[in-house]
């Protein structure tokens, strides 16, 4: 297939075809995250007696800080397996357990000698604690022991990149699992329950005005404030929101909680470049964050729907019901221009409708009473359903693919390499929703990335239906293709991602990099707007000496693994790969596939010869987290002057004038359901 093809317009790529992936877990019965034990393993006395977060949202990143207090009532020592959902784009970099009153901070192991110490110190009876990746899942904590009728301390810290899409940035703590991994649910069942305790902390800091915030379905419970802050010339006018929510009488981790913040219609497009560097050092790390206002046309020509939608047994219960209203959402708000197909898969695949319709009132009111009546049972071939929606689209129309699922294919081709030789042979364009934790992140990004679409998260505290809305935004607008970033001075190395590929509307673009020599350095990005190349740039200095955020260094380490695993997964494992990451993972202390955390007694450490690296390394980010804590909030505009040209306007606006748009009605909605269902919100997350 000639790729240069889809670059000539954005509207002759939409007549080729779009896809949105929604990987639905609303509502279902899913695990939870919380200790783990085994169904048929007898009742432990663990539980968790008290469950604190802390976050703080500045610079383009977020840190995440969990500190559990793990309690035993029974009359021996036992083991303590905590699992939480592996939260998008993260790097576990702290896990720390106290040890004789003292905090011992884990370092990072190969995954199998890692694994080894842990079962010999386990033998031995002696204080250890291990931290582990579960493929795209899951990241799981095992602690020993919990002493009879003791208290166990344990805290672990991630970082993670944010992006604002459509002025709207959003936060997630996971902790809904997604259930779609059916040996762990036969295997262990989950105590979500904290019995005592819970607390969830934010501070949220931004260098921009902030016209909103919301954390939906807490609004009540939670404590939301603007703080005052320092203002002067060297930062601008920064603005900081706290948001609390406590309970002393326990919870549940069975929900995720999502905080979403709305920058003011003011702020501008423009370039942020985060730096690290240590005065002397070979190299400096940085963040790049380009945020466009370019100018780009509104498609309005009728659309084709197709909602290829998934009926498998993991979508029983109130999934298909809630899927059924979704999709009903959408069609509802066709146009008379518009038609759409629904084909429905499990083993095997079912068409709804006879081809097209047009979406006039009647046929959307038989196919919403079609889908009513669908029920769930059997197996995921993924795959068919998929190749199945991608037959039969009219050239002539632009043409949008729902896919709804979890991305677990069970059933049929599984291997991430035969998605992509599908999606290779047609000339199609992928958008991803993916819905719900624990779901086949990799595999849906994937496809999104070869095709040139883009990937959107959902939580099931979000709204499909409002989350649709957001990407039509994106979808009937030109976009930015075959974009590329380009460095002059700086001695730019290292750069994660090599491949941008295509920026929709409102779209940030976040590249990591290391520099070698500070100083002046030229940023042009350039890409094809209806086929014509426009290219943007602006300059700025790369500081000799920058130690505010030593934290870039292991976002960088992060997204140059997660290239790594991108390949893994489409060519399969090579000894070169593998020890990259292994380096990698290594030198920068991070959890990954074949890494793990390890935490021994100091003196067993020394024992051992392990090096404190990590240590060393939180130590850094610790004196800095303080540093910044004292300080206003900082700006890191790297085109103050508005000479970027396209960063100089205002980039697309939210849909809508509140935090998520007209939409975010329905949320209250659905989200007051979920109190009705639940009991309220006092005694669950």
């Amino acid at each position: 297939m000639q790729r240069d093809a889809k670059n000539n317009s954005w509207v002759s790529a939409l007549m080729t075809g779009l896809i949105i992936v929604l990987v639905l877990g609303v509502f279902g019965k899913s695990q939870a995250a919380g200790l783990l034990k085994p169904k048929n393993g007898g009742a432990d006395q663990i539980s968790i007696k008290k469950h604190a977060v802390s976050v703080v949202l500045n610079n383009g990143y977020a840190r995440t800080e969990v500190d559990q207090i793990f309690t035993s009532q029974a009359e021996q020592d036992l083991e303590a397996v905590y699992s939480f959902p592996l939260p998008r784009e993260a790097s576990l970099s702290e896990l720390s357990l106290w040890i004789d009153g003292k905090e011992v901070i884990g370092e990072v192991l190969e995954k199998k000698k890692a694994q080894d110490i842990y079962q010999q110190q386990k033998s031995a009876g002696k204080d250890t604690a291990l931290a582990e990746k579960d493929d795209y899942k899951t990241f799981d904590v095992a602690v020993y022991p919990v002493r009879a009728g003791q208290d166990t301390r344990v805290r672990l810290v991630y970082y993670q990149p944010l992006r604002i899409d459509l002025n709207i940035g959003r936060y997630v703590y996971p902790l809904q699992e997604g259930g779609t991994d059916e040996e762990r649910l036969a295997f262990w069942s989950v105590d979500d329950q904290v019995d005592e305790e819970f607390s969830f902390d934010l501070v949220f800091k931004s260098a921009h005005p902030v016209k909103d915030v919301r954390l939906p379905g807490y609004m009540q419970q939670a404590l939301v404030e603007q703080l005052p802050v320092d203002v002067g010339e060297e930062h601008g006018n920064g603005t900081v929101y706290h948001a609390r929510i406590d309970s002393k009488e326990g919870a549940r981790l069975s929900e995720d909680i999502v905080f979403y913040y709305r920058l003011d219609d003011t702020v501008p497009g423009r370039v942020e470049l985060v730096p690290y560097r240590q005065a002397g050092a070979a190299a400096g790390t940085f963040m790049l964050t380009i945020t466009p206002a370019a100018s780009l046309a509104e498609i309005t020509e009728g659309t084709d729907w197709v909602f290829i939608l998934d009926r498998s047994g993991s979508m029983s219960g109130d999934k298909l019901t809630t899927l059924a209203d979704g999709v009903g959402k959408v069609l509802s708000k066709m146009s008379a221009a518009d038609r759409f197909r629904v084909v429905t898969f499990n083993n095997r695949v079912h068409e709804l409708t006879s081809g097209f319709i047009e979406a006039s009132e009647g046929n959307v009111q038989q196919t919403i009473s079609q889908l009513k009546g669908v029920t769930a049972e059997g197996g995921t071939a993924l795959y068919d359903g998929l190749k199945s929606g991608l037959r039969r689209m009219d050239d002539e129309r632009t043409t949008a693919i729902v896919l709804v699922t979890d991305g677990v294919a069970n059933v049929g081709p599984t291997a991430q390499a035969e998605f992509l030789k599908l999606v290779d042979e047609q000339d199609v364009r992928l958008f991803t929703f993916i819905m719900g934790n624990s779901s086949n992140r990799p595999l849906l990004e994937g496809l999104a990335k070869a095709s040139g679409g883009f990937a959107m998260d959902i939580s099931p505290r979000d709204d499909i239906y409002g989350r649709i809305l957001q990407a039509k935004n994106k979808v009937f607008y030109q976009a930015l293709h075959d974009a590329h970033i380009n460095f002059k001075g700086g001695g730019m190395t290292d750069l994660t991602p090599t491949d941008i590929g295509s920026l929709y509307r409102g779209q940030q673009l976040v590249v990591f990099g290391k520099y070698t020599s500070p100083g002046p350095v030229q940023i042009t990005l350039d890409a094809k707007v209806s086929g014509e190349k426009q290219e943007w740039t602006c300059e700025t200095i790369l500081p000799d000496s920058d130690t505010d955020n030593p934290e870039i260094e292991r976002l960088w380490a992060l997204a140059r693994i997660e290239q790594n695993m991108e390949t893994i997964r489409n060519i399969g494992e090579t000894d070169a790969l593998v020890q990259e990451i292994v380096g990698i993972g290594k030198e920068y202390s991070l959890v990954t596939d074949y890494t793990s955390m390890l935490v021994l007694d100091e003196q067993e450490m020394e024992n051992l010869g392990l090096e404190r690296k990590n240590s060393a390394r939180v130590q850094r980010e610790r004196q800095a987290m303080e540093t910044r804590e004292a300080q206003p909030v900082r700006s890191y505009r790297a085109d103050q002057d508005g000479s970027g040209g396209m960063f100089k306007g205002l980039p697309s606006p939210g849909v809508g004038s509140g935090p998520v748009g007209p939409w975010m009605i329905v949320l209250l909605l659905v989200c007051g359901w979920i109190v009705r269902r639940s009991g309220g919100y006092n005694r669950s997350v």
